[in-house]
């Protein structure tokens, strides 16, 4: 049994890991020691909380629940699923705990309230109105988040980027340091925030490469040489030029409104759940021909790329919806309009759209293989943690 480090670096494919590697010190210095997975595939619906639910618990969407990043109804106030009781599965914290041993986690989503993570400073995204401090302080380790602020909150910049991953690695640091739990979480958003404003290969994408590799040096000294560190991308981002609202379907059909929160159910509470390259029709009371109808306006409008396949509708957790589609390349489906230059969420059957995994560490050997998937990260660290997989069942 052996202490652990994972690190999540949100949106960079394994293209981008791999020219990131090939330029800057940290990145490099880790790829050379490092067991990879370069060209793996991604976990469906491809955006941050369905995938990063999935590597902490090896289990697809539909077996863990926590199928988007926010409730599924087009509204500027729909919240983000943020609590840890909307995993289903067990998650490595909970078999950690259970095996006696501690965890600490760094905006790693869906941990808000685990009784199981120690040292947690989880992901919040508050409503208009909401404090964000407040909020943190009550979904995570209050003393924890408390001190982290006074240390380091002058690094903060509201919830921008890089500002927002120097304030997170700054906390991780001190608590591998100070604290040396045997399971460490970390979550760092720049290169993916930055991403949805500028198209693959943009200059300011340089901003987040240097970023992320200062904080992977950091992070990997502090953790030590004896710990095993897990480094890996939850999803790619492809360049957008047209960014689609697919509910004014139902708005020119009738069947919902428009108000000032964004679109407002009608009579049958049908809407159509956006979740950037795809998108899906929940029914509600709609009669089976109303529904034929929506499906085939879907498949005649702007950007329609294909329908979503039954395993795909399954493995997603929405097998008990009308039906799914997904955007063509360069589109994607938004609940309110919105500026984006890159996006996610499309099927993993997308060119250029794989993503990575990387392993250092004792037992390891160096070197890159190509193919495997993002469920392999969960059993591979339950190993490494001497839990077996009989922990996350």
């Amino acid at each position: 049994m052996g202490k652990l480090l994972i690190v999540s670096l949100d949106a960079l494919s394994s293209r981008e890991w791999e020219a990131m590697a090939a330029r800057y010190p940290n990145a490099a210095a880790f790829a050379r020691g490092a067991s990879a997975s370069l060209d793996a595939r991604s976990v469906f619906p491809t955006n941050t909380y369905p995938v990063h639910c999935s590597v902490a618990t090896g289990r697809p969407p539909r077996e863990h629940g926590v199928t988007s990043n926010t409730e599924p109804f087009p509204s500027r106030r729909s919240r983000w699923i943020t609590s840890a009781s909307a995993i289903r599965a067990k998650t490595l914290w909970q078999a950690a705990r259970e095996a006696g041993l501690t965890s600490a986690a760094a905006l790693w989503p869906c941990t808000a309230g685990s009784p199981d993570i120690r040292w947690n400073i989880p992901e919040i995204h508050v409503q208009p109105g909401e404090n964000q401090i407040i909020t943190n302080l009550r979904s995570g380790s209050f003393l924890l988040q408390l001190r982290m602020v006074l240390r380091y909150g002058k690094l903060l910049d509201g919830a921008r980027q890089p500002a927002l991953d120097n304030f997170v690695a700054a906390c991780a640091v001190d608590v591998l340091r100070r604290k040396r739990p045997d399971l460490t979480l970390v979550h760092l958003t720049c290169y993916d925030t930055l991403r949805h404003h500028n198209p693959y290969g943009s200059p300011a994408l340089e901003t987040a490469y240097a970023s992320l590799d200062g904080h992977l040096g950091r992070l990997l000294d502090a953790a030590g040489k004896d710990t095993t560190a897990i480094v890996f991308s939850d999803h790619a981002q492809l360049d957008v030029h047209t960014v689609l609202t697919p509910n004014d379907i139902l708005v020119e059909m009738g069947l919902i409104g428009v108000g000032a929160d964004g679109y407002e159910p009608g009579g049958h509470r049908c809407f159509i759940e956006c979740c950037g390259g795809c998108a899906f029709f929940h029914a509600g009371g709609l009669p089976g021909d109303g529904t034929a109808r929506v499906r085939e306006a879907a498949a005649a409008s702007e950007g329609f790329g294909r329908f979503l396949t039954d395993e795909e509708m399954d493995v997603s957790g929405r097998a008990g919806l009308a039906f799914g589609f997904s955007a063509k390349r360069g589109y994607c489906y938004n609940s309110i309009k919105a500026d984006e230059k890159g996006n996610h969420g499309y099927p993993l059957d997308m060119p250029d759209y794989n993503v990575f995994y990387a392993v250092r560490g004792k037992g390891f050997t160096p070197g890159a293989r190509r193919g495997g998937s993002l469920l392999d990260i969960a059993p591979i660290a339950a190993g490494i943690l001497g839990l077996g997989m009989d922990n996350l069942d």
